[in-house]
């Protein structure tokens, strides 16, 4: 494999395929990476290995990898952020487990962020979807629609309600998309 030597427990995880992302020019753009990052994972085989360049720790990016059976090796060179997603050996049946859109629905679990700020909000939901697995419903209450996360959830099989309460006030009920449809 051509390119920069594999860290050891991607070695250990039989990574065969690399596939290199230096999303920083979309950054200094003031660009928001999210969608070109699960396009290209979604186009690597499950032993190959995502190598993302970036100029800061991507902390939300770990918790929606981890949720498509990715684990995460990490290594700071100054302001150069390099980051291998990779299938860990064994966690490829566990990785088809949480793409099925039909696992049982779970009973809800509230969750309450209003107290957080961004981009805390986001990552202790996209979090908890994580550690719930498949079939996750949260109730979520906000300080504000957080419209950033619509499109996050989307890409995970999820969709959400916002409602309103109050000023300053949010109930968003997540779920698995095919259970909001009507």
């Amino acid at each position: 494999m051509d390119g920069p030597a594999l860290p050891a427990p991607l070695v250990a995880a039989g990574v065969r395929g690399l596939k290199t992302l230096d999303v920083r020019p979309v950054l200094d753009k003031g660009g928001d990476p999210f969608g070109l990052i699960m396009k290209t994972v979604q186009t690597l085989d499950p032993r190959d290995a995502l190598h993302l360049l970036v100029n800061f720790e991507p902390a939300p990016l770990y918790s929606v990898m981890a949720g498509l059976g990715r684990q995460a090796v990490t290594e700071k060179k100054g302001e150069l952020v390099e980051v291998w997603f990779y299938t860990a050996a064994g966690a490829e049946s566990e990785a088809v487990a949480a793409g099925d859109e039909r696992a049982p629905l779970q009973p809800v679990v509230d969750l309450d962020v209003s107290q957080l700020e961004p981009p805390q909000p986001m990552i202790a939901i996209l979090q908890k979807l994580v550690d719930l697995g498949p079939g996750a419903r949260l109730r979520v209450r906000h300080h504000r629609e957080p419209v950033m996360l619509y499109d996050k959830l989307k890409l995970r099989g999820y969709g959400a309600t916002c409602t309103p309460q109050a000023e300053g006030d949010y109930l968003i009920h997540i779920a698995p998309a095919w259970s909001l449809e009507t």
